[in-house]
């Protein structure tokens, strides 16, 4: 499907989400980057095959990320508002889960929090992950505003973990 052409709301409200998207964005950001910089330390022990863990999470993760901005094509936009040069896309990782990149983000998080070993990165990656979660349903309400199909896709497509729960979408219908 492609996105509409929307008119904001005479009301105001698009700024405004357009506001707390953003602020959104840098939480993100906030969180991301203090996981990355957080020192390593020796909060646990992490043997050869923990750090060959912690870096495959790491490429992993990137991995679904880049797949999924590759498929979603030229309306990624780090907002989580939906751009107007969007469609919603429902092949390639979005088949299986709603928010490849949030998974993404997440898979290359915890390799980084574990190989920091440092129960500070720790706690920042499971406030990443509750944030995502928020973030995904504040998303979701404008998504399914945006996008007519966007419920039916949500009603039987996982979010963030690719666990079946229902009939899968039909992909076949063509984009309107």
């Amino acid at each position: 499907m492609t996105s509409q052409e929307e008119q904001p709301p005479p009301d105001g409200s698009h700024i405004k989400h357009q506001l707390v998207g953003w602020g959104l964005v840098a939480i993100q950001g906030v969180l991301i980057v203090g996981i990355v910089l957080t020192p390593t330390s020796d909060a646990w022990p992490l043997s050869d095959v923990g750090e060959k863990i912690a870096t495959g999470l790491t490429w992993a993760g990137i991995g679904v990320v880049v797949w999924a901005v590759l498929v979603f094509g030229r309306g990624v936009t780090p907002s989580p508002m939906p751009s107007s040069k969007a469609t919603l896309q429902t092949r390639g990782p979005y088949r299986w889960i709603r928010h490849p990149m949030y998974t993404g983000v997440i898979v290359l998080m915890a390799g980084s929090a574990l190989g920091r070993r440092n129960w500070i990165a720790a706690g920042l990656w499971v406030a990443l992950i509750v944030f995502f979660v928020a973030k995904m349903k504040w998303e979701e309400r404008r998504l399914v505003e945006t996008y007519p199909g966007y419920q039916a896709y949500k009603d039987t497509v996982p979010a963030l973990i690719p666990f079946p729960r229902g009939k899968s979408p039909d992909t076949t219908q063509p984009r309107t």
